[in-house]
Parts: C-alpha cells; structure tokens; sequence
C-alpha cells in the first residue's frame, strides 16, 4: 500500500524532470537557431540619434558624414532604394528609405544603425522640411566609450575619404556682379591631364609628386615651425610646353580645387583681399603670365594709364600681390598652393622669386624624346618601339619644338606612319629656325629648390 501511495510523488518527479530536460533541449535548439535575437535580448541596449538638424536650421555635420558613410553599408539584399539626380550631379545619388536599416561592425562590436524619417506637424514648414530625418544607432551599453571615443571619430575619417575620393575638382574665375562687387564662379574641372599623361622628364615628375606629397603630409611641421601650410610654385618656359596641364594635373592628382585670378578683373588691393578670402582650403590659386601682369601693376603703381579721376586708393599693386603670398594674408586658410607661370622669368620681378614665396622653379622645357614617346603612347597608342623613331630621336636633339607643336603634327592622322611622317617633316622643318629667345633660362636647370 505505501508503494502504491508514493506513485503520484514519483510521477511528479519524474514529469518535472521530462519538462526539465526538454526546456533544456529548447534553449539549446533556440540559441543555436537565433542566436542574435538572445544576445540582443540579453543585453543592456544604448541608442544614439543623429538628427539632420541641431537647432533650428545649423544642420548637423555628422549627419551628412553618415548619408555618405552608410552607402557602403547597404547590404546586397536591399530591396527599396531611393535614387536622385539634380542638375549639377554628373551620377546618380542613393537616398534612404524610412526605417532602412544597417549592420555595422568595428572592433568585434556588432551596432545597428537604422534611418528614419517622420512628419512634422507644424503647418508652417514647406513641402521640402515638412520631413525630420535621423539616424539611430544601438549598441550594447558596454561599448559606450569604445563607441563614443574611436568608432565615432573612425566614422569621420572614413567619411573624409570617401568624399575625397568622390569630389569633383571645381574652376573658379571671378566675375564681376556690379562695379563694386566681384564674385567666384565655378564649374567642374574636365581637363583630363594626368602625371600619366604630361610630357614632361620622368625625374621631373617623380621630384615634383614627392615635393608635392611631402607638402600635404606636413601640417604638423608647418604649425610647430610657425609658418603657413602653402607651397609656392613658379612654372616658366616657352609657351606649349605644359604649363597649365601641370596645373590641371596637380589638381587631378591632390583633388584641389582651381582658383584662376585674373588680377585685370580687380580694380584694388581690397578687392584683391576679399577674392583671396574666398578661396578654400585645399586649393591652388593660379596667376597666368605674371610677368605680364606685374607690367601692368607697375604701371597702376607709377601712375601710368590711370584716368585722372581715378583715386590713389583704387589700385592694385604689386605690394599688395605680394602680402599674400608671403605676408599677414597668407595665413587666411590652410594646405593651398600658390601657382606662378610666365613665358620669360628673366623678365621677373626678383621680389617675386624669393624663398618663401616661390619654393620651387619648374623649368617646363621644350619636348624631349621621353616626353616624345609619352605623347605617342597618348594619341597614337604605341607603347612599344617603332622603326622612325631612332630618326625622331636624332631630330629632337637638334630641334627646338614644343610638346604642343609635337601634339599638333601627332593629331593630323590616325595613320601611324601618316602622323609620324608629318612630325619628322616638322622637325627638319624647324631645324634650322633663328635664334631661341627662350634659350638663356637655366635650360640646364630643370628644377630648383628654395627651402
């Protein structure tokens, strides 16, 4: 009888035990099929939100760092994206979905990002802000400090770089709105030169790009030395060897904007300021044919050519040209590049040429064989050997022609042998011109440096 009453207990044992195992085998089944909902569930979840705007209407940085950051995080399986082009973009662009969301990882730390956008229910905003937008990012509350102090500023950085890689390179010349105000006006650079490209002496190029990587590397240096983060260049030679593709190149290569000052369309030294003010940082400001343009600062600072109602004060002059090269003025924006070219540097005003404003003197020459065989491989798509060239070699050794002239000759067929035979034509052709006017400029030296 007491075996028969102790049953029920050990039913309920032996119940409590099966449910015990199963719930066991659940857990494990459940971990091991959804193993990220559990982890979540057991977490101590943070969220950040990342609003479009801070305040009113100051808009806020690290949004527009996220719109383009957050592009490399779409997955594969997205299935809604919103895409845009306006006038002025030459791609489409990608815009977010409401409620798109986006997997992150950064120093083993899984984080969800998620974009959101809802609407305003003021009755005052136009149909273009009657949407909030933001970002939400969630965490677990463990990771604080490591995502507030490097994944954040590592979003930043990426973000730098994402849109160095995409910018568009920008000319921008002045124009004159009324007799009292002038304005920069810009549009995309599409010149194609490259370093690639230029027919140029290889050791120049190669001494030119380290001078140049050196310069954007060194921001540092130029703060604890107390100077302003500019190089200066002088570029001179004959006309058509070069010297506004260097330029163009440059640009490519840095992804600098151009400013192109014509000191013509200023009437004086405060204009002269507020254009360089203007400019931005990251930039390179080009004066063409300075020597021409110091003559005509020479005459508006004698008094040559000026119209007797003209005040004193309405002039441009050299001095002022100069203050901002080297002066006070200089030190208005960061990691810009100042650009000189002329046909004639003898014909230079030395205060020009000093160190610390034109650090280096880039003879741009006339066209050798290796800028020859460049310019081949550009029009003519011969990377290789050709028989006519030893002939072309011979002649370029004796012949003072300019890469332009060399270009021009290449241009006139698509016939390999048609082009080369017009160039060799050329070469003898210019062979036995008169005197070089060009010839007494350091030809020997290519390069100079000023420290």
């Amino acid at each position: 009888m007491d075996s028969l009453k102790n049953i029920p207990a050990l039913k309920s044992k032996w119940l409590s035990a099966c449910a015990s195992m199963v719930a066991s085998w659940m857990l494990r089944f459940l971990l091991l099929a959804f193993p990220g909902f559990f982890k979540r569930w057991l977490s101590d979840p943070m969220t950040l939100q990342i609003e479009e705007y801070h305040g009113m209407s100051s808009r806020n940085k690290f949004f527009d760092a996220l719109e383009l950051y957050l592009q490399s995080k779409i997955s594969p399986s997205t299935r809604l994206l919103k895409i845009a082009q306006t006038r002025k973009d030459t791609s489409f662009g990608i815009h977010f979905s409401d409620n798109q969301e986006f997997d992150d990882v950064y120093e083993e730390i899984q984080l969800k990002w998620k974009f959101i956008s809802i609407s305003k229910e003021s009755s005052h905003t136009t149909l273009a802000s009657k949407k909030k937008h933001y970002f939400e990012l969630s965490f677990d509350f463990k990771h604080k400090e490591m995502v507030m102090n490097s994944y954040l500023p590592y979003v930043l950085e990426r973000f730098k770089a994402m849109k160095d890689e995409r910018k568009l390179v920008k000319l921008h010349t002045l124009v004159r709105l009324d007799p009292n105000k002038v304005k920069w006006d810009a549009i995309n650079l599409e010149h194609p030169a490259t370093f690639g490209t230029l027919a140029m002496d290889s050791e120049l190029k190669r001494s030119v790009l380290e001078d140049l990587d050196k310069f954007v590397k060194r921001k540092e240096f130029y703060q604890r030395v107390g100077r302003a983060w500019k190089r200066g260049y002088l570029l001179y030679g004959p006309p058509g060897t070069g010297k506004s593709s260097l330029v163009a190149a440059i640009a490519n290569y840095l992804k600098f904007d151009i400013y192109d000052l014509q000191l013509t369309h200023l009437k004086s030294d405060m204009e002269l300021r507020r254009a360089m003010v203007a400019t931005t940082n990251k930039s390179i400001l080009v004066i063409e044919d300075i020597d021409c343009s110091q003559a005509e600062l020479q005459d508006r600072k004698y008094g040559k050519g000026i119209k007797k109602n003209e005040s004193e004060g309405n002039q441009i002059t050299l001095s002022g040209l100069l203050n901002f090269t080297d002066g006070l003025w200089s030190n208005c924006g960061e990691e810009r590049i100042i650009v000189f070219t002329t046909n004639h540097k003898s014909k230079l005003d030395p205060a020009l040429l000093r160190s610390g404003r034109m650090d280096m003197h880039i003879h741009m020459s006339y066209c050798s064989y290796e800028g020859f065989k460049t310019l081949t491989s550009n029009y003519l798509g011969i990377c290789g050997h050709h028989p006519l060239f030893e002939k072309i070699e011979i002649l370029l050794q004796n012949t003072k022609v300019t890469p332009a002239q060399v270009t021009e000759a290449l241009m006139k067929s698509e016939d390999v042998e048609v082009s080369l035979q017009g160039l060799i034509t050329m070469l003898k052709e210019n062979r036995y011109k008169g005197k070089d006017e060009y010839r007494d400029e350091d030809e020997e030296n290519q390069l100079t440096y000023f420290i």
